[in-house]
Order: structure tokens, then sequence, then C-alpha cells
């Protein structure tokens, strides 16, 4: 009986030290992926910024765009003006000097 108690307690003993070792593993590999999980976010949150700023970027060249696309139809009625008459249309409203 004696030596079944002292292999019963020997037996605790490697749970409880197999069990500690698991749980410091276990928690190290948790601290891992928290860590992982915040660079993510950090990551996320730089990429949406990037991504709210682009579209602003876009938003304004598509603009630009529009106005140089309407500028061109007034040239070309212009150039047709000019072409039909030989003179140069009064009531032309061109900005000669575009922005760069």
């Amino acid at each position: 009986m004696g030596r079944f108690l002292a292999g019963a307690v020997v037996v605790l003993i490697l749970a409880a030290i197999a069990f500690f070792m698991w749980s410091k593993v276990n928690d190290a590999r948790q601290e891992a992926l928290q860590e992982q999980v915040a660079a993510m976010n950090k990551q996320l949150s730089q990429i949406n910024d990037e991504n709210t700023r682009l579209k602003a970027e876009l938003a304004r060249v598509q603009s630009e765009e529009q106005n140089l696309a309407t500028q061109n139809d007034e040239l070309r009625k212009a150039i047709a003006s000019v072409k039909a008459t030989g003179k140069l249309p009064t009531d032309i409203e061109l900005e000669l000097n575009p922005p760069k």
C-alpha cells in the first residue's frame, strides 16, 4: 500500500510539473498571438488611413480631369468657330494657364 501511495504521489508531482510547463508554454504562445494581433491592428489602421488619403486624392484628380475635359470641349468649339468664321469668339472663358 505504501508503494502505491508513493507511486501515486510521484505521478501527481510529475503531472503537476507537466501541467505547469504546459501552462507556461500556452501563456507564452498567447502573449505572442496578442502581440501579432496588436501589430496587425496597427497595420490595418495605417492602411485605412492611407486608403482614406488615396480616396481623397483620387476625387481631386477626377475633379481636375472633369475640369480639363470641359476646357477641352470649349477649346474644340472655339477652334471650330475660328475655322468657320476666321474670328475668335468673344464669349470664350478659358483659363490660358491651367493649374499644374
